[in-house]
């Protein structure tokens, strides 16, 4: 039997991973090669292609391009902005209008909505979303300061009681008491989603904030973002598939002693 208190590692996430390619081909190229992988989702990071010059039509044809050949329920259509580490820098007016377009006209299952841009304009996207075309990941990263228990049960609560299907929450974690207290509190927010029926996306990021990659069960986390491109980002704290199931091996030895 368990041990009150224990948690297993059961696995019950998925993988996810960024594509974060300028170039079209290249783009397409790099989906391609993750689609061989079973059971693991595909962020397409438009902000890239924006960056490089695409317009929104262009990338919503190269989308649905990509569909033909991978399954439109694999695909989240990610436009991240500059302060929350992405390309780009958009007017609230212009992210709204790409949304919608992505909403209404991309063949992706997933659609990741800032949340900043959400709450500003909330009666539009909600509207939007009662199509229910699509799911929404309403999505926050901070990377210039942390929050108290407090805090993150607030911001917590507020994301869960608002429309859209994932909860996520990133944050730059830079000591272990930061990651623990990250940690604890999300776990600790487990009746808010239930109540609110949603599921969620923690993630501590940085190196300190790896923990809650290798270990997502403690916080209900559904689906674990790591890395196709190299061994560690350091910035973000992700893995690739190698380094990250020898960790999860390692934790699991840990777990049952």
């Amino acid at each position: 039997m368990e041990k009150e208190g224990k948690i297993k590692l059961k696995g019950n996430f998925v993988y996810c991973y960024p594509v974060l390619e300028d170039n079209k081909n290249s783009f397409i190229k790099k989906v391609a090669s993750l689609n061989n992988e079973r059971k693991c989702l595909i962020e397409l990071r438009l902000d890239y292609l924006l960056y490089a010059g695409f317009s929104i039509d262009d990338i919503i044809k190269i989308i649905n391009y990509i569909k033909a050949h991978v399954s439109s329920k694999r695909l989240i259509a990610t436009i991240r902005t500059v302060s929350e580490g992405g390309k780009v820098d958009l007017p609230k007016e212009k992210y709204f209008t790409y949304i919608k377009e992505l909403y209404l006209n991309s063949k992706v299952n997933y659609i990741d909505v800032e949340y900043k841009f959400y709450k500003i304009d909330k009666v539009y996207y909600d509207s939007l979303f009662k199509k229910k075309k699509k799911k929404i990941i309403l999505s926050m990263h901070i990377f210039d300061r942390i929050f108290f228990e407090n805090e993150y049960m607030n911001l917590f609560t507020e994301m869960a009681e608002s429309s859209g299907n994932l909860v996520k929450f990133a944050i730059k974690t830079y000591t272990k008491e930061d990651l623990f207290t990250f940690m604890v509190t999300a776990r600790n927010s487990i009746k808010v989603m239930k109540k609110n029926r949603k599921d969620a996306i923690f993630i501590a990021m940085g190196t300190v904030g790896a923990l809650s990659r290798l270990f997502p069960e403690y916080t209900n986390t559904k689906i674990v973002f790591l890395n196709a491109y190299k061994d560690i980002d350091t910035e973000l704290g992700q893995m690739n598939r190698e380094k990250y199931v020898k960790y999860r091996k390692l934790l699991a030895k840990i777990s049952e002693n």
